[in-house]
């Protein structure tokens, strides 16, 4: 089943290029490999288009409230994550930086061999500006998935001031999402070509 359109954002009106080498996932806040809307999309888009798909999951240093608990937290999933696709149809880059800014580009250069470039749409913290900087730079369509909620967070339609408020709001749109899940393992089943080597340059 795919992904229902209600989580996807069309980020930069660009177009797909099927013509280029892979399809990115640049995974920065749904960091797992079950049960993920953004990943179940980028398997799709491979498929569709009969691309190899690059995941990238990027650990910066230089970021509002980082800190060597969160980081902990984060590398140990990216070794798990390592684990889960390990032997799977995909090419998976954990990529860390040793020094502030040492990734700078590393999204650009590696959407510029892109078909099409999925990632996390996430609304809190410094995501959404971080992405919104990204795909101005990117010339192929970069798509946000909301992976991140049961009832998709675009169509609460506004802020809630109190809890109370927000359960009224869920107890009347949420019934028909609880069965429109993620499927456990978006990869289960997926014939993609393989990415045997990124190019030297990247």
């Amino acid at each position: 089943m795919p992904v229902p359109l209600e989580r996807l954002r069309d980020v930069n009106g660009a177009p797909v290029r099927p013509e280029r080498r892979w399809v990115l996932y640049w995974m920065v806040a749904s960091r797992r490999v079950r049960w993920n809307h953004a990943l179940e999309r980028a398997v799709d888009l491979s498929a569709e288009l009969g691309r190899p798909l690059l995941v990238l999951e990027p650990l910066r240093l230089g970021y509002p409230h980082a800190s060597a608990r969160l980081h902990a937290f984060l590398l140990e999933g990216m070794a798990e994550n390592a684990r889960r696709l390990a032997g799977r149809p995909v090419h998976y880059l954990p990529w860390v930086e040793r020094a502030p800014g040492e990734g700078r580009g590393l999204v650009a250069a590696l959407a510029g061999e892109a078909c099409a470039v999925v990632t996390d749409d996430f609304p809190a913290s410094f995501l959404p500006g971080v992405l919104a900087a990204a795909a101005a730079e990117i010339d192929v369509r970069v798509e946000a998935v909301d992976a991140a909620t049961v009832l998709p967070f675009r169509l609460s339609g506004r802020e809630f001031p109190t809890a109370a408020l927000f359960r009224r709001q869920l107890q009347r749109h949420l019934p028909p999402w609880l069965a429109r899940r993620p499927a456990a393992d978006p990869l289960a089943g997926a014939r993609l070509p393989r990415l045997d080597a990124l190019p030297p340059a990247i």
